[in-house]
């Protein structure tokens, strides 16, 4: 173990190491944390108790808190159903884009925005493609909207109530929760204004991957099997009539985790066979229906009631699935849904259908319960091609007495009756007497690969200060900062955050400079407030490049976008964002 006098140094070391893997992007960044966790407790610079302390950090329990009450409010009311009244009568892009940015951001203020994305995603495609116009204008400016919506409020995003929590950490007044409001709110309203006039021009007309995927014949793995005491079993694979069939093709047969392939016409089948189809998913009915001694292997342990349905999704770019199979990610439990086809294009595909590891990209299709929307919704792991039932909402007393009770919980917060932490706490009771959350729901909802995130940024950030780390970089960064003024001190340290948010994730990013910012409020007699609002709205400046953000990788995609696209547009709302928010600083805090 290295002696403490080293300590700083390692900090350093392992930071600027996992900020190199980040940018590689060739990990999964749960895995970089992880590692970049367990180097700065071998190496002394943090020790294993104060690691653990993240899982008590009061940031922390809101964060997750705040994603059990969004999942529950998104399953629990139709949110989409009450945009569509907005949305009533617009006809042109640029009125579109104005009501849409509007409605997103308002939820994202208060939501998780990837769900709220994520639900939004079909409906923008929808309305595009129903009003003659191509969905690539539209889905950027339904990112960035999302993006902007979440720096009105202090819970907006993860990123701000992780900064607050390192604020809390280091014996500091945290921010409230509408110091964010006056700039967020300015930063919306003009950047949603710039993107109704520039995004239908600087965002081309381009099929994007829905209509790409839905206008063109696609090839599935469907998977089938013997239905117990089968008429066919006994028969050859010629004599039952499984060759030359219209739309299929029988590519192999499974037997006791043994391959048969190619099926020879005489092949003999036996009871419990998987039998692997590939054709096309407007045969499928045709198919089942011919061979009544056939069933869909999945609707073996998928029960078929009345609101059950053949859903198409996209596996959605930054999926939890891509490089895992349906099997080890219990994805009917999660999903309540039944993979009974996958598409990949330009690959033939082969073996079991819940032992195939499922890629970004992959058409899946499904047997659908009738929760599997809202619970998608939730991930965002996937992207639904069509919207295929409305979601079935709770009833007006149970959300009254939600409402009504949320409501009174933010009031008595707002005016220190209670802490935000016991609010969220009260809001999640009602859901829960409501019947609004479950244990189930907070299981599919819960990421460990965010909870690792979370807690080696505090060490991160921790383990900076208290080895002295923080004020080396800050020395070295900012050795002209005696014939610097505030403000440009203060420009410095949200271009630097924001030019890191752009390449690594926007968590790492305030983990990394936070303790510059503090170190700096401390040695310079800068507002730390402003210092860490610069933080906080550099690290969610996340307009240049699609892997700055979530939203963004979702659609990129979906919209056949480039890097370029995001830059063209993404430069111009970042210059907007920048303009307002230093504004905001010089005229408040300095």
């Amino acid at each position: 173990m290295l002696s403490p006098e080293y300590h700083s140094i390692a900090s350093l070391i392992i930071i600027g190491l996992l900020v190199l893997v980040l940018i590689t992007d060739r990990f999964k960044t749960s895995l970089v944390f992880l590692f970049g966790g367990a180097a700065l407790m071998i190496s002394g610079a943090i020790s294993a108790p104060d690691f653990l302390e993240g899982l008590s950090n009061p940031s922390i329990i809101k964060i997750f808190l705040l994603i059990i009450i969004t999942a529950g409010i998104n399953e629990s009311f139709d949110l989409i159903g009450g945009l569509n009244r907005i949305f009533k009568g617009v006809k042109t892009p640029q009125g579109f884009i104005v009501r849409m940015g509007s409605s997103v951001a308002i939820l994202s203020a208060f939501m998780n925005n990837t769900p709220v994305v994520s639900v939004m995603i079909p409906f923008v495609h929808q309305w595009g493609k129903s009003n003659r116009i191509s969905p690539s204008k539209l889905l950027i400016p339904l990112s960035f909207a999302a993006i902007m919506g979440g720096v009105i409020t202090l819970i907006g995003t993860s990123t701000n109530l992780l900064l607050n929590g390192l604020i809390q950490d280091a014996g500091l007044q945290p921010l409230s929760f509408f110091d964010f409001t006056l700039p967020g709110i300015g930063i919306t309203v003009l950047g949603i204004l710039a993107m109704a006039i520039l995004a239908p021009k600087l965002l081309g007309d381009k099929e994007d991957l829905v209509s790409e995927i839905k206008d063109n014949r696609r090839e599935y793995l469907i998977e089938l099997r013997l239905i117990e005491n089968s008429q066919y079993t006994g028969q050859s694979v010629e004599a039952v009539g499984l060759r030359n069939l219209e739309g299929f093709f029988l590519t192999q047969i499974i037997r006791e985790n043994r391959e048969i392939a190619p099926v020879p016409p005489s092949e003999i089948l036996r009871q419990d066979d998987v039998l692997l189809f590939a054709g096309d998913t407007g045969q499928i009915n045709n198919l089942v229906n011919r061979f009544p001694g056939l069933e869909l292997a999945k609707t073996n342990e998928f029960q078929l009631i009345e609101n059950t349905s053949y859903v198409e999704a996209i596996v959605a770019q930054n999926s939890q699935m891509d490089r895992r199979n349906a099997k080890e990610m219990g994805f009917r439990q999660r999903y309540d849904a039944a993979i009974i086809g996958i598409h990949r294009r330009g690959e033939k595909l082969s073996g079991k259908i819940g032992s195939i590891d499922l890629h970004v990209g992959d058409v899946l299709l499904m047997v659908a319960g009738p929760r599997f929307i809202e619970r998608s919704s939730n991930t965002g792991d996937l992207i639904i091609l069509e919207e295929h039932h409305k979601i079935a909402e709770k009833s007006n007393n149970s959300k009254w007495a939600f409402g009504i009770g949320t409501a009174l919980s933010i009031l008595l917060s707002s005016f220190g009756v209670l802490s935000f932490l016991e609010a969220l706490l009260l809001i999640l009771a009602l859901q829960v007497a409501t019947k609004m959350v479950n244990l189930d729901l907070i299981n599919r909802v819960l990421s460990l690969d965010l909870l690792i995130i979370l807690m080696v940024s505090l060490a991160l950030g921790d383990s900076l200060i208290s080895s002295g780390g923080a004020q080396i970089l800050t020395d070295h960064l900012f050795s002209g900062a005696n014939h610097w003024d505030h403000f440009t001190l203060i420009t410095i340290v949200f271009i630097t955050t924001w030019l890191l948010t752009s390449f690594i994730t926007n968590v790492a990013a305030v983990s990394i400079m936070f303790p510059i910012a503090y170190s700096l409020a401390m040695s310079s007699g800068i507002s730390y407030e402003a210092l860490f609002l610069s933080t906080a709205f550099g690290a969610s400046c996340s307009f240049i490049t699609p892997f700055a953000y979530q939203t963004n990788l979702m659609v990129m995609e979906l919209g056949k976008y480039r890097f370029r696209d995001f830059f063209r547009i993404g430069s111009i709302i970042s210059l907007i964002y920048v303009a307002v928010f230093l504004f905001y600083i010089k005229v408040f805090y300095l």
